[in-house]
């Protein structure tokens, strides 16, 4: 099975939970945002694709509906 290839790996991005696994003994769940991860571990999970890069889209999405409340 061929996969797309990885975007680059940005410590300082937002990452969520692709595949459920259980980390420090909390299980996160596909959809949750991670934290608390050293960057090493964290490197690791996103070369494993347990974990993925929120696109900046995406996070533009979440501010926008916020900054037209008062538009018509």
């Amino acid at each position: 099975m061929a996969y797309r290839s990885l975007p680059k790996f940005n410590p300082e991005g937002r990452f969520v939970v692709n595949r459920p696994f259980l980390y420090n003994g909390q299980s996160l769940q596909p959809g949750e945002l991670v934290e608390g991860i050293p960057t090493r571990r964290l490197r690791q999970l996103f070369e494993r694709r347990d974990v993925a890069i929120v696109p900046p889209a995406a996070q533009h999405k979440e501010a926008a509906p916020a900054a037209r409340k008062g538009r018509k």
